[in-house]
Formats: structure tokens, C-alpha cells, sequence
């Protein structure tokens, strides 16, 4: 005899209950120092690619 399957708003509930718990409790303290990250740098593409690929004179 089969298991009768969940339907579309059981899933649903169940979804919305599994992530609001994970949004009402506070992050754990050593994930939240891996996610601080540096921004990144504004860079020169012009100044990149010449320095990539060695261009001097038609800087």
C-alpha cells in the first residue's frame, strides 16, 4: 500500500514555518564572522589590461 503524498499547500506550510523559525533566531556567531567580507576594489580596466599584458605605449 503506497503513502498518500503531500499536496502543494502542505509543502507550502511546511516551507513557510521552516523558514520563518530561521528567520526569527539570531545567526550563529562563527558564520556571521565568515560572511564579513572586504568590499571590492575599484579597479582601472585600462590599467589592468595593460598591466596583464605588458602594453606601455598606448597608455
Amino acid at each position: 500500500m503506497r503513502k498518500q503524498r503531500r499536496d502543494r499547500k502542505q509543502r507550502k506550510n511546511d516551507s513557510e514555518l521552516h523558514y520563518g523559525g530561521m528567520a526569527e533566531s539570531k545567526p550563529d556567531e562563527k558564520a556571521m564572522e565568515r560572511f564579513k567580507k572586504p568590499a571590492y576594489e575599484v579597479t582601472d580596466v585600462i590599467g589592468y589590461m595593460a598591466k596583464k599584458y605588458d602594453i606601455k605605449g598606448e597608455m
